[in-house]
């Protein structure tokens, strides 16, 4: 059984390697848009450069602070760019640098988790401002405390970008305010400093905004993706059909958990072994040829029947549909669900049977010899025959008359059981109706051949049969129809058979008393 449909419609649903990832459910966003994407490879790099400051160990951290920020700051205070003392300065900037160390953090996580957030927060805004008010840079607030804002957005959350930028206002307004009744020096006049303060203000609130929305959309494509991921989870573990993927080498990459139930094999054990070794060894070669009939075209598909073996040694059925997507970057691999088929194979098998046999005596019927016999003379020619003989029963109908049609099957069968004895393997005997039967004799050499057979069956046949209710012995009338010529049509080879069998009948009826083959004998 095979049903063959070519196709490029692949899937987008499986990773490399074959280990299948969900796709994205209906309603479920399909993945990262390019804002998306862009907002989480800056929270990556944010979140990558924290991690490398709080792997420093805390003195070299403090060393290095040192070295380079209060030689920088002191040639700044040389310069009039800043005005405060560079030795409070570079304070500030060892107590940032210790805010950022892991004990610290160690310390923050012992807090409650909705308030670390906003405290570590509060405390990395609280000394750049007092950086930023101590050097005359009190314009740059917005801008100098919206670096840490972001980080600590991408690390916390998107929860927070409305508090950060709260605590921007806050600090800038401060700063302005101070600036503005003289107790906080400045570089720059004070209208220009209220001037830049509110641009930067702006520009602060405009980014965290972008970076709130991105964190948000970022989790919330995650949050879909591991729902998803559950879902197909759940399913596979749940699906009774078995998901396979191999690679161009024929090698499993990927087993879904079904396999254990279904065919008693563990999906771990599996991964790494060849797909057909699971095949019946007489049916390997076949199943290879399909399979790299589907490997040929890129996105082609194939429906095939296999018998594969269960882990107890039993043999069953499996339909595989087989799907080529070595050519999909997602996937690189032969895709191919397996359903247990075996109950509906012995369905077909039976169905198949009841069709082209007859019901009473199990020998194929009229249709299916005739099918056997269009095969049987694509072989013939000189030395290898064709016969067909036409087989019937000669005074059967007193059998039914005498003992009922019960006795009357009873004989059929038998005779069927004799007439098959005799002949070879390669031959076919059926039952064409009736008390009629017929049989192909495949490969004769010459009429000598069928004149012998024919004795034995007649001989076979005229010998007592014992029904219910007596003995009966009933005679038979046979034609034969020989050929070696494979254009010869079966119903033409079967209307011969059938003539020379009626002549037969007539020279039997001539010369055969009451008392002959055919009269029911009393037991």
């Amino acid at each position: 059984m095979e049903r063959t449909t070519d196709g490029h419609d692949a899937r987008r649903g499986e990773p490399a390697a074959g280990s299948p990832v969900p796709a994205p459910a209906p309603g479920q966003p399909a993945g990262p848009s390019p804002h998306r994407a862009s907002g989480s490879r800056r929270s990556r790099a944010n979140a990558s450069a924290s991690r490398v400051l709080a792997r420093i160990p805390l003195p070299l951290a403090v060393l290095g602070t040192l070295v380079v920020a209060l030689p920088v700051l002191l040639a700044l205070h040389a310069q009039g760019w800043v005005l405060g003392s560079p030795w409070v300065l570079t304070g500030l900037v060892l107590l940032q640098v210790v805010l950022l160390s892991d004990r610290v953090e160690r310390l923050v996580r012992r807090t409650g988790p909705g308030a670390r957030p906003l405290l570590t927060l509060a405390v990395a805004f609280t000394l750049i401002a007092a950086f930023a008010w101590t050097a005359g840079w009190s314009a740059l607030v917005p801008a100098t405390t919206l670096l840490v804002a972001v980080a600590h957005v991408q690390r916390s959350g998107s929860r927070v970008w409305p508090h950060a930028g709260a605590a921007v206002t806050l600090l800038t307004l401060a700063g302005q305010g101070a600036t503005q009744l003289g107790w906080v020096a400045s570089t720059l006049p004070v209208w220009a400093s209220h001037v830049a303060a509110g641009w930067l203000l702006l520009v602060a609130w405009l980014t965290l905004a972008d970076v709130g929305l991105s964190v948000a959309a970022d989790a919330s494509v995650t949050d879909a993706l591991a729902r998803t991921e559950a879902r197909l989870r759940a399913l596979m573990d749940s699906a009774t059909d078995v998901l396979t993927v191999s690679d161009a080498h024929g090698v499993l990459t990927y087993v879904s958990p079904a396999a254990e139930r279904t065919t008693g094999h563990p999906a771990a054990s599996l991964t790494g072994t060849y797909l057909l070794d699971l095949v019946r060894p007489e049916h390997r070669a076949q199943a290879a040829r399909q399979l790299r009939d589907v490997m040929a075209v890129p996105g082609a598909r194939r429906t095939v029947d296999v018998p594969l073996t269960h882990a107890d040694g039993e043999s069953r059925w499996y339909e595989w549909n087989v799907h080529n997507l070595l050519a999909d970057p997602l996937v690189q691999g032969l895709v191919v669900d397996q359903r247990d088929v075996t109950d509906r194979r012995y369905q077909e098998e039976q169905l198949s049977h009841a069709a082209s046999h007859d019901e009473l005596t199990g020998l194929p019927n009229r249709r299916e010899l005739l099918r056997l016999l269009g095969l049987g003379l694509r072989a013939v020619g000189p030395g290898a025959a064709l016969a067909v003989l036409f087989v019937d029963l000669d005074r059967f109908k007193a059998v039914n008359d005498t003992y009922g049609h019960a006795a009357g099957d009873e004989v059929l069968i038998e005779v069927g059981r004799r007439l098959r004895t005799h002949l070879r393997h390669g031959d076919v005997l059926a039952r064409l109706g009736g008390d009629e039967f017929g049989a192909v004799l495949v490969e004769v050499r010459d009429d000598i051949e069928i004149t012998e057979l024919v004795a034995r069956l007649e001989e076979t046949v005229a010998r007592p049969i014992r029904v219910t209710g007596g003995v009966v012995s009933v005679g038979v009338s046979i034609g034969a129809a020989v050929t070696t010529d494979p254009a010869t049509e079966p119903t033409t080879l079967f209307t011969r058979a059938d003539t020379a069998m009626y002549r037969i009948k007539h020279v039997h009826r001539a010369t055969r008393g009451p008392g002959e083959p055919g009269t029911p004998i009393a037991s």
